[in-house]
């Protein structure tokens, strides 16, 4: 009976994963203004598309978000929690991979002299793990809150904007920590990823490696971009995890020192040059240049590590690259509306500490579960299931990396 369960759990997390999506999220800027606060809601246009079920014969995405956040949010002001009459929707010129509208919210007495209060319902009811950041912005400070499922109705209290501190430093720690944490554990592809590292490595001295590594290199793009000193193109870093997930597993498939190691190797490095191709046909929206650096990679990879012992030698570079391309992807939810006024620095840690606890929490899932299986199935197996669960692992990576660069 034991054996049986196992095998079912290890089958339902690589289904799991075949039908995963990346984390949902969105952000919101608020300010207030006489009687009026005005809201800007910004969201990807990937993520936007949720909505299509809503009303297939919608004229646009944008009238479709428009119509489905009229509904979703309002505003309340007061003890008595009167409602404050909200304006139509309308939108603004963006970039072509974000949407954003705005609606103000007439109320019936003075905003900054009462408290007010949001109920958000977008979004959540077709992705539960949706995480929503709403900022309002004063001359002053910048007070940040964080919506969820099970969250979705905050209160400013904002009575008077000149004597409200900022948050203290302790408080605004812990609401990214929780962020940064309920961000992880919505960024399946991060997890897979992660999966994916364990497998390779099974033994925990070796996952230790790998996944510091990772950590190390997702740390220093967070922090340069959360900063503004890189700017990563969002949709090339979207694909380039997918690439990521994919690699790894067709390291878990194919050995260094099997047969099959070189044909793997050319076959990767032809697709790479299909995508640039279609890059310089403008049908991708990734860069030529991404494309072919990628077959220059995988080509030189392919060349210089032949064996097992060179793979492991090269594990922990190779993660810490890896953790460049997803520590880019990690600083998207704070470069949407940018860390807090005066609180950078305990904003940006705990952001990534609590990203770091999300992860522990699944390696150390998946240690206890390999043991688990070690003492319970036997090695065939247990092998059996480590390589269907490496395909699932890479059809989902490929399944990203070109739905991505084509969307």
């Amino acid at each position: 009976m034991t054996r049986v369960l196992l095998v079912i759990i290890w089958l339902l997390l690589g289904t799991g994963i075949s039908f995963a999506h990346s984390s949902s999220r969105s952000s919101s800027i608020w300010a207030e203004d006489d009687k009026t606060i005005n809201m800007a809601f910004s969201i990807d246009r990937v993520q936007a598309t949720l909505l299509v079920p809503l009303d297939e014969n919608a004229g646009s995405l944008e009238a479709l978000l428009g119509g489905h956040l009229a509904a979703s949010i309002r505003v309340f002001q007061g003890v008595d929690n009167s409602p404050c009459l909200a304006s139509l929707p309308f939108m603004k010129p963006t970039n072509n991979q974000r949407l954003k509208v705005h609606i103000n919210f007439t109320c019936t007495d003075i905003v900054s002299e009462n408290s007010w209060a949001i109920e958000n319902n977008a979004f959540f009811d077709f992705a539960s793990t949706h995480i929503h950041i709403a900022y309002l912005k004063t001359n002053q400070n910048s007070i940040e809150t964080i919506f969820t499922d099970r969250n979705r109705i905050k209160t400013m209290r904002l009575t008077d904007t000149s004597n409200v501190a900022p948050p203290a430093v302790w408080l605004n720690f812990i609401t990214y920590v929780h962020l940064g944490f309920l961000h992880i554990l919505g960024g399946i592809d991060h997890l897979i990823f992660v999966t994916a590292l364990v497998l390779l490595a099974k033994k925990p001295k070796q996952i230790t490696i790998l996944v510091t590594g990772f950590t190390i290199g997702h740390s220093i793009t967070l922090g340069l971009a959360s900063f503004g000193v890189i700017t990563p193109l969002e949709p090339a870093i979207e694909a380039l995890i997918g690439f990521s997930i994919a690699f790894i597993a067709m390291e878990i498939l194919v050995p260094a020192n099997s047969r099959n190691w070189k044909p793997v190797i050319l076959g990767s490095t032809i697709l790479m040059l299909f995508l640039g191709f279609a890059g310089w046909l403008k049908i991708s929206i990734i860069p030529t240049s991404i494309w072919l650096g990628l077959a220059l990679f995988i080509a030189c990879y392919g060349m210089l590590i032949t064996s097992v012992k060179q793979v492991r030698s090269a594990s922990i570079i190779l993660t810490a690259v890896f953790g460049l391309v997803h520590g880019a992807g990690f600083a998207s939810v704070l470069q949407a509306t940018g860390l807090p006024h005066n609180r950078q620095i305990s904003a940006l840690l705990g952001f990534n500490i609590g990203v770091e606890i999300g992860q522990l929490l699944v390696v150390l899932l998946w240690v206890l579960l390999l043991k688990l299986t070690a003492k319970t199935l036997s090695q065939a197996s247990i092998s059996k299931i480590e390589i269907a669960l490496a395909g699932i692992i890479l059809a989902s990576g490929i399944f990203w990396m070109i739905d991505r660069s084509f969307i």
